[in-house]
């Protein structure tokens, strides 16, 4: 694995085959896809240069996200996926929560893992406080709730419990109330919640296709980001920066958002696919998937205006 960085810190990384980069200021981890039945995990420090596969052979971990020294993931146990965490300072593996039940997609944010849990026969979402060990179940309505992701006080997630015809609705939870709140009540598919601070982003299927929408929950507004006759899809984001999936140009590229400036920026621009963006204060890192050539992961610096 290299990394090639011009002079403006945007780089390769190529060698393995990278799968759900997530990144966390200055570290990014993502899955090392080995074949159809094994996939790892690798850091990577963006400053130091440094990536580190972690310990294990023919093991199966899956959608990793990263805060500050905190990776989680999912691996499967016993044919059955669990959580589980380590610290980059220490190495040290553990288990966050292990059952006879499937848990899947975790998502970090200080002392706090969110992640989707089927013990009650359906997808539902658990909290948990990985500092005190407890654990709450802090939605199980009838359905399917998944998708979660979580940044300080509040938790987001895809929720199905309208049945088929919702097409899937956008739902949110402050952890210090114990409060839920509807983000989205509509007809058109509301899929992919990601959040930061008070804002949440997601994409909205409102004109036939996916375009990307965000609400703020502090004071109720919500913003169409992008109206555009091709599809926009897996949009997420960082203080006032958003980055998604972009089909307009007849392939996928990467484009982002600046609230603030209310700016749209194309972040990646060649005839090959780029997908599974994710950023991290200005950093955004994603995978390009080459016609020719192993899958590569990508690093790149959200624009600065001019």
């Amino acid at each position: 694995m290299h990394l090639i960085i011009s002079g403006e810190k945007n780089g390769t990384i190529s060698g393995l085959n990278p799968v759900f980069p997530a990144i966390d200021k200055g570290m990014i981890v993502f899955e090392n896809r080995i074949d159809w039945t094994y996939a790892n995990l690798v850091s990577y420090n963006y400053s130091s240069g440094n990536f580190h596969p972690f310990e294990g052979e023919q093991v199966t971990r899956y959608r990793p996200d990263i805060d500050g020294d905190v990776v989680v993931w999912q691996e499967k146990q016993d044919l059955i996926w669990q959580i589980f965490m380590s610290n980059l300072s220490t190495g040290k593996i553990q288990p966050i929560s292990l059952s006879l039940f499937r848990k899947t997609t975790p998502r970090v944010s200080g002392n706090y893992v969110v992640f989707v849990d089927e013990r009650n026969g359906n997808e539902d979402i658990v909290l948990v406080n990985f500092s005190s060990g407890e654990e709450k179940m802090i939605c199980q309505d009838h359905d399917v709730q998944w998708q979660p992701d979580i940044d300080g006080e509040w938790v987001v997630w895809e929720d199905w419990r309208d049945g088929a015809l919702s097409r899937g609705d956008i739902f949110a939870y402050h952890i210090p109330t114990s409060t839920e709140l509807q983000i989205t009540n509509t007809f058109w598919a509301d899929w992919f919640p990601s959040i930061s601070g008070s804002w949440v982003v997601w994409q909205a299927q409102k004109y036939g296709n996916f375009d990307i929408y965000a609400y703020n929950l502090i004071s109720g507004e919500e913003i169409s980001v992008t109206h555009h006759p091709a599809r926009q899809w897996l949009p997420r984001m960082s203080g006032d920066l958003i980055v998604w999936v972009d089909e307009r140009n007849k392939n996928w590229d990467i484009y982002g958002y600046n609230l603030t400036e209310q700016k749209e920026y194309q972040i990646s621009m060649n005839l090959d696919n780029d997908a599974w963006p994710d950023i991290s204060d200005k950093m955004i890192v994603y995978v390009t998937y080459e016609k020719k050539g192993d899958p590569q992961l990508q690093i790149r610096s959200f624009p600065v205006s001019s």
